[in-house]
């Protein structure tokens, strides 16, 4: 065990990062995040009686089945001051915008779920206990911040650009790809990216983040500036890219995770990526800590994971290809064998399936992801200087994206596309990644040891589950 304490004095930030996760794990199994500990509105909602509420519109309404659909900041509701957060479902026909107070009449009711997908789990996760449909609404005043409100107007001109220059369903995918707009993807189009295993692509994450931050760098170093200013350059454009994209979770771990890294390159020190991770981790489990329990979370850290720690070592089975496009494709390879090394276990404990196409899909897919926001960027610039090159440009787009669809609907009606498994519990996921830990480890005699302890354990846990 010595190895261990050396390590955790040695890297203090993983250390606290350890201490913290586990805290939030008693904290949650003591029952800390129940829905009625961390709600008043979720106890209020269950009379399912319709009552006023004051509050502030925190994102852009989408339209959901003929419906408005927002997130609300409550700040007082049938006379109490409360502040808390609630999706709306109001009347299509309602001018409402981010920023706006508004004063409403609804029915607070408590999510639903099904018995494929626990609705109101997942919303708990992020802070939000309660739905409301509207039944009237008021308009008071608008007090958005300027820069969000700045952004969700780029966001906005972005998403009429595409719908001028775009034919559907291209328009439509562009939207979601680029900016997390998946109101208008048709379900059949949405059915095609979940079974051929690239529905990640359609919601903007980590890897559209990187890509951005890489087109941001690129940019940035035309203009003859040090790394360390385009570093510091930098941060500012990515958050303002993320919020133009809603600041969902996932993104917005892969800019704190990119702000740390450019961060150590503008103090002149080499950045130690896991302490990196374990601090943007840190930082957004300060302030969200249920997002620790969710799905997107522990993918979104353990492909960053899985890559830092596998990519290497596949990729070295290639060195000696020397052929640029075999290099490229290899590079592709190592980089989905090392996401998908961690992700296995999580997808079966969190969907119980596996899609087996998956893998050569992302293949073939992901490295045009970049491709297609390198083209976006451009086409959205030259909207403004040299327009005849923007429709060049959404054309060769348009060919691309019509690849896309067609590989994903091969892909998609592909016999045994999806494997079925019965979901695995949280000891045997704990004992898969506990045991791929020392496997990788076993030039240390003493993680051998822990190896075989581990193995042993496993196969008693096993033992007892099936007696």
């Amino acid at each position: 065990m010595d190895w261990i304490l050396k390590l955790l004095r040695k890297r203090p930030v993983i250390t606290v990062f350890l201490i913290y996760t586990l805290a939030i794990v008693f904290a949650d199994f003591f029952g800390y995040f129940s829905y009625e500990n961390q709600s008043r509105l979720y106890t209020f909602a269950e009379n399912n009686s319709i009552v006023p509420i004051e509050g502030k519109v925190l994102s852009e309404p989408h339209v959901f089945k003929n419906r408005k659909r927002f997130l609300l900041e409550t700040y007082n509701v049938n006379g109490n001051v409360i502040g808390e957060k609630i999706i709306v479902n109001s009347p299509n026909g309602y001018s409402i915008h981010y920023g706006d107070i508004i004063n409403i009449e609804g029915k607070l009711k408590r999510p639903k779920s099904s018995d494929s997908f626990d609705y109101q789990k997942y919303l708990a996760r992020n802070n939000v206990y309660v739905v409301c449909d509207v039944y009237s609404f008021e308009y008071i005043e608008s007090k958005p911040n300027t820069i969000k409100k700045i952004a969700l107007n780029v966001s906005q001109d972005i998403s009429n650009k595409f719908n001028a220059y775009f034919k559907k369903p291209y328009a439509d995918i562009l939207k979601s790809l680029i900016l997390g707009d998946k109101s208008c993807l048709t379900q059949s189009v949405k059915n095609d990216f979940i079974s051929s295993g690239v529905m990640h692509i359609l919601v903007v994450s980590g890897l559209h983040v990187s890509f951005i931050s890489a087109i941001t760098l690129f940019i940035l170093k035309l203009t003859g500036l040090s790394l360390k200013k385009v570093s510091i350059l930098s941060i500012p454009i990515i958050f303002f890219y993320v919020i133009m994209t809603g600041a969902n979770p996932p993104a917005l771990r892969a800019a704190i995770m990119l702000s740390c890294i450019f961060l150590s390159f503008a103090l002149d020190r080499e950045p130690l990526i896991y302490n990196s991770l374990a601090l943007s981790a840190l930082v957004i489990l300060i302030f969200e800590p249920q997002q620790l329990f969710t799905a997107s979370f522990q993918m979104s850290y353990g492909a960053t994971i899985g890559i830092m720690r596998f990519y290497k070592d596949i990729f070295g089975i290639f060195e000696n290809v020397k052929n640029f496009i075999l290099r490229f494709f290899f590079g592709v390879l190592s980089i989905t064998l090392a996401v998908q090394i961690v992700l296995i276990p999580i997808c079966m404990y969190y969907f119980g399936k596996l899609s087996i196409i998956s893998f050569l899909t992302n293949i073939i897919v992901v490295p045009l992801v970049g491709i297609i926001l390198y083209l976006s960027v451009s086409f959205y610039v030259l909207t403004f200087i040299l327009k005849y090159a923007a429709v060049l440009v959404s054309v060769i787009l348009s060919i691309i994206l019509n690849f896309v669809l067609s590989i994903t609907n091969i892909m998609a009606n592909m016999k045994y596309a999806v494997i079925n498994f019965e979901k695995p519990t949280v000891i045997e996921v704990l004992f898969y990644f506990l045991f791929l830990f020392c496997l990788t480890n076993l030039k240390c005699k003493n993680r051998f040891i822990f190896l075989g302890i581990i193995l042993t354990a496993n196969l008693a846990y096993l033992l007892i589950r099936n007696s």
